[in-house]
């Protein structure tokens, strides 16, 4: 299928959340396990008050709030700033999505919007092209929906493909960041994974990608200043870059990048010299950083080195949570968590 969008040479002046990247990380592999540590699973974990030299940014907790008291879990969340204001959307596995609004020690929740399936994400609509009012769901039921929160949380707008009598289960979305376009990953179906594209202003289906991935999509995302860029990775472990405002999908496809893993997400960045950047967290919850020019990522971070920077003993098992910018300079934070039985 051919693609026909996306061919004017404007150039968006938006950006993404504000994310960057680095050429380097603040975690060592010195700091790595030892070949003949062993670790006693059975050892009560204690914190390690040597290794808080390490964390040099300091949170606390503003305020905690019950979701649901049955057996419902936080599956995505994005976040929205107005003025000293805060705005949440949290996507919930009982397939609907609550939306928060914190102001100092305040906080009110709206009507939750609905979905039929699991909902894959969440998003708000671009911060310099569209208010924090605009929220983006997109499900495993095969519907992409807008929210308007202005008008009681109707739903503006329903994006699908119907070229089919069953709708593709999707996996995945991101909005481009001119606010103008929107572009999913499935599952496989029928046999091929698809990379499916829509004009926001009038939810016609543009076009869809099914020959660069062999099994399910789980990350695409639009370049945070590049509306015609998009990068999508598969638990096939290739990260695929395209170029959209070509019409057929050998000429859109740009690069590939094998990452011998499977693809939890992606991230564009920048680092100093204005070089595009992309992470990418693994199943495996290793992090790699590539330059998309780039055959090879040129910094790996392993599990077993981001487990034992945490400061507590024995080294746990971690969660990568996300990469995040730290400064100007390309710097990231890299946002990690364990469960040592203390929740």
């Amino acid at each position: 299928m051919t693609l026909n969008f996306i061919t004017d040479t404007d150039t968006s002046e938006s950006s993404s959340d504000g994310e960057e990247t680095s050429d380097h990380s603040s975690f060592n592999e010195e700091d790595s396990l030892e070949e003949d540590e062993v670790i006693d699973i059975n050892e009560q974990p204690v914190f390690d008050s040597s290794k808080e030299i390490n964390y040099k940014i300091k949170y606390k907790q503003a305020f905690e709030e019950v979701i649901s008291s049955d057996d419902v879990y936080i599956l995505n969340l994005d976040a929205h700033k107005i003025g000293q204001s805060l705005r949440i959307a949290t996507a919930l596995s009982n397939f609907t999505c609550n939306i928060y609004d914190i102001d100092t020690e305040c906080k009110s929740i709206r009507v939750s919007l609905e979905h039929e399936k699991k909902i894959v994400d969440v998003k708000f609509g671009s911060s310099n092209t569209q208010l924090s009012s605009i929220v983006y769901t997109g499900s495993e039921d095969g519907t992409i929906k807008l929210w308007d929160l202005r008008i009681k949380e109707k739903c503006v707008s329903v994006f699908k493909d119907d070229t089919d009598a069953e709708l593709k289960p999707l996996s995945c979305f991101d909005v481009s960041c001119d606010g103008r376009f929107l572009v999913a990953g499935t599952e496989v179906f029928k046999d091929d994974a698809f990379l499916l594209f829509w004009d926001i202003r009038t939810t016609n289906l543009l076009g869809g990608y099914w020959d660069t991935h062999q099994e399910d999509i789980t990350q695409v995302k639009f370049h945070p200043t590049e509306d015609k860029t998009v990068i999508s990775g598969s638990t096939d472990g290739i990260i695929n870059l395209f170029d959209v405002t070509q019409t057929t999908e050998q000429d859109a496809f740009q690069s590939s990048f094998n990452t011998n893993s499977s693809v939890a997400n992606l991230r564009w960045f920048k680092n100093k010299n204005e070089d595009s950047i992309i992470s990418c967290v693994t199943h495996t919850e290793d992090v790699q950083l590539w330059h998309v020019t780039d055959s090879s990522p040129y910094s790996i971070i392993p599990r077993d080195a981001i487990s034992s920077s945490m400061n507590v003993k024995p080294d746990l098992f971690s969660q990568i949570i996300n990469c995040h910018q730290t400064d100007e300079n390309g710097n990231i934070m890299l946002l990690v968590g364990n469960d040592n039985s203390r929740g």
